[in-house]
């Protein structure tokens, strides 16, 4: 059988705890619409990377959420942003009592034989404690790992966001990953945009979001555009490719 692995991410949905505006956009809709453009891959998983919720972690968006993947045609996992709640997550998705800590969101999975690990940077943060599992798990194995965590782990060019929303403790998390070769994939949101930064062998991936891009050459914040993106990560044998695709569906209100 195949190892190859293919994932869908797909991040900073912002949806709200009831079918409004975010914006003046259609969130909920905008994610629909992804959902059912990344069901035509041949997906084996797919990855929610963080800001699920508008706000602060509302419970109804957990629940709807739920509810509107449980008929979603291969496995799913979600992450912790910093506008989302890791307890009402855990309730929301019954989540497994290993893959949280002192009420922080961060666990492994192997699919298929591949090894993911997956942050919690919720409070802009990388813990301490979550620094020290990440450093034993990739000092256990170097076998090639794919690491998903919602605030990049270095600046990226993008005016607004590393001056006001830039992960604040950037270099104890970069210390880490330079110290591990075989860490060469790095998938993120937050950011709002679709770029690729590569450091000392690493690539960080900036994944769009579901509702709106944010203009990276603007020192205030300003939308770029409003096309719905999400990222198909393909890992084939030894390599990993990724691509990113927007919808053209735009749905304003």
């Amino acid at each position: 059988m195949s190892n190859n692995l293919v994932i869908a991410q797909v991040t900073d949905m912002h949806i709200g705890p009831s079918n409004v505006s975010y914006r003046n956009i259609n969130a909920r809709q905008q994610f629909l619409d992804v959902l059912q453009e990344i069901v035509k891959e041949p997906l084996d998983l797919l990855v929610l990377s963080g800001d699920l919720a508008a706000i602060d972690g509302e419970p109804e968006t957990y629940a709807w959420i739920r509810q509107t993947l449980l008929t979603f045609p291969c496995p799913y996992l979600v992450m912790a942003g910093n506008h989302d709640h890791v307890m009402r997550m855990k309730s929301a998705f019954d989540l497994p009592e290993s893959d949280i800590s002192n009420g922080m969101l961060y666990f492994s999975r192997n699919i298929k034989g591949r090894r993911l690990l997956f942050l919690d940077s919720s409070p802009y943060q990388v813990s301490k404690q979550q620094l020290e599992w990440l450093n034993e798990q990739l000092t256990e194995s170097n076998e090639p790992v794919l690491l998903f965590i919602h605030h990049p782990p270095l600046k990226c060019g993008c005016q607004f966001m590393d001056d006001h929303h830039a992960l604040q403790n950037i270099d104890d998390v970069w210390e880490v990953l330079d110290q591990h070769s075989h860490v060469k994939h790095i998938f993120c949101g937050h950011y709002h945009t679709e770029k690729t930064v590569t450091k000392n062998g690493k690539s960080i991936y900036l994944t769009p979001s579901t509702v709106f891009q944010i203009d990276t050459e603007n020192y205030h914040f300003s939308i770029d555009h409003i096309k719905p993106g999400w990222r198909i990560i393909e890992w084939k044998g030894t390599q990993v490719h990724s691509k990113v695709e927007y919808s053209e569906k735009i749905i304003e209100e």
